[in-house]
């Protein structure tokens, strides 16, 4: 698990972030405690999410397996890309 910006190694924790998602289009996104939760949709190769009483937002899929997931991501003109693992 790695965050990176810029392509650099971030001050930003992978390891205490974790995403859910159900067959109901429902998600839950923790980051460090903090939770967020909405509904998504996955068209092509971009993961639409949008939190509760919220907007839209989008993300590059930049890799799906079985037990990876890897976000391309652009937060105010700073590429990141976030890598999780599926827990076991």
């Amino acid at each position: 698990m790695e965050w990176l910006v810029e392509g650099k190694v971030s001050g930003l924790n992978a390891a205490q972030t974790s995403f859910s998602f159900d067959s109901t289009g429902r998600y839950i996104f923790d980051y460090n405690g903090n939770i967020e939760s909405g509904t998504y949709k996955v068209e092509n190769d971009m993961l639409f999410t949008t939190p509760d009483k919220q907007r839209e937002i989008m993300v590059k899929i930049a890799r799906l397996t079985t037990d990876t997931l890897i976000f391309e991501m652009n937060r105010s003109g700073k590429p990141e890309l976030l890598s999780l693992l599926r827990k076991k």
